[in-house]
């Protein structure tokens, strides 16, 4: 019988391709298909990618655990040290498990004053972003009631101290002028970064500050691509596309939305096809739109939603803007040898070039200039 290059079912299934054939002549092993793994109720991961998934997974489940373990934690101790305020007992050490390293940490709750303390450069929310609009969800409250849950702070030099969570009741402390009550502690290192993740889960940041911290990670030398930063997160191909849309933007298309977190994944991608469609428009738009938002800030007036700007940003490429029209250039000529070139370029430019005057002619044709337009050097 003709050698099978496949094999057939029933050797790989009774393990046949591990003896030798008729005339003991040796036979080359061969690797089962996934499909097999399946078929035969092997329980394994049938390839490498399926274990490193597996490895992800779990990994992802333990963290997630530890981190649910630091909150609950978090707030059975805030709970007992409200208790221990009204019971005259205060000033107790509170000790906090972090949920990367394990580490027991030792905090001491107290009011900072806010200029005193630098945002972490590992949280990943855009502190510029941060005004009374974009935290109106808990700004009135800390202004009316303080500040009731604390942020996380860790010593660094000179007295002061480095933000790790709680940067919009940083910013809502701010403006309300008031003292920043945190929990200090010496955190490590590897836990910064996880603790700004569970922060950003009760408001989570924008896809545009997602691709922004991405983009840092790349830049550090964390991953080498975006490919394998999308492969190691498990985002799929056309989200990691859509982030890639969103380091593009300019930042006034983010600016101009009530808050950034409003921002749908698709906005980087809705935007760059609005550009194709007319740059010139969409940007005049989008400052009038921001124009607005700086007037609604002292105004108190309301603003568009985010489904609103998309709509207004659309329809400014539908309406046609008369693009200026270029003018071939003409020429003047004197007898005694002067030139006047006039020309309009196609943005709208008017261009004279002149030649063959002397500085006393050149002085009265620009006072002529700035007299008629009404403008000074």
């Amino acid at each position: 019988m003709a050698n099978d290059k496949y094999g057939n079912i029933d050797e790989l299934l009774s393990g046949a391709g591990t003896e030798e054939a008729e005339g003991n002549t040796p036979r080359r092993s061969r690797r089962p298909s996934p499909a097999l793994g399946v078929m035969t109720g092997d329980k394994r991961p049938t390839s490498v990618t399926d274990g490193l998934k597996a490895d992800k997974q779990k990994a992802e489940k333990a963290l997630e655990e530890a981190q649910q373990k630091f909150e609950m934690e978090k707030a059975d101790l805030l709970r007992a040290l409200e208790e221990a305020k009204n019971s005259g007992s205060e000033g107790a050490p509170i000790v906090l498990t972090m949920p990367v390293t394990k580490q027991e940490v030792t905090f001491e709750l107290r009011r900072v004053d806010t200029s005193l303390i630098d945002v972490s450069p590992e949280n990943e929310r855009i502190q510029e972003f941060l005004d009374e609009i974009s935290l109106q969800d808990i700004l009135p409250s800390i202004k009316k009631h303080g500040q009731q849950k604390p942020g996380t702070l860790r010593p660094t030099k000179d007295g002061r101290f480095e933000l790790i969570e709680g940067s919009r009741r940083l910013a809502s402390v701010k403006l309300a002028k008031q003292e920043y009550l945190a929990l200090i502690g010496d955190v490590p290192d590897a836990d910064v970064r996880e603790l700004g993740i569970i922060e950003n889960k009760h408001q989570d940041v924008s896809p545009y500050e997602k691709a922004k911290a991405y983009q840092k990670q790349i830049e550090r030398g964390e991953y080498e691509n975006w490919t394998q930063l999308g492969a190691s997160k498990g985002i799929s191909s056309s989200h990691i596309s859509r982030y890639r849309a969103c380091v593009e933007l300019d930042e006034v298309f983010v600016r101009i939305l009530p808050s950034p977190s409003d921002m749908p994944l698709s906005y980087g991608e809705t935007i760059a096809q609005l550009k194709k469609k007319g740059e010139r428009a969409l940007i005049g738009k989008a400052q009038e739109l921001l124009d607005m938002r700086k007037a609604a800030l002292s105004e108190k007036t309301e603003l568009p939603d985010v489904e609103e700007v998309i709509k207004i940003l659309k329809s400014a490429v539908r309406t046609k803007v008369e693009e200026p029209k270029a003018w071939k250039p003409v020429v003047y000529k004197s007898k005694d040898g002067k030139t006047l070139k006039h020309s309009v370029t196609n943005k709208g430019a008017t261009k004279f070039e002149i030649t063959g005057v002397d500085d006393s002619q050149l002085e009265k044709i620009l006072s002529f200039l700035t007299t008629t337009l009404k403008v000074d050097a």
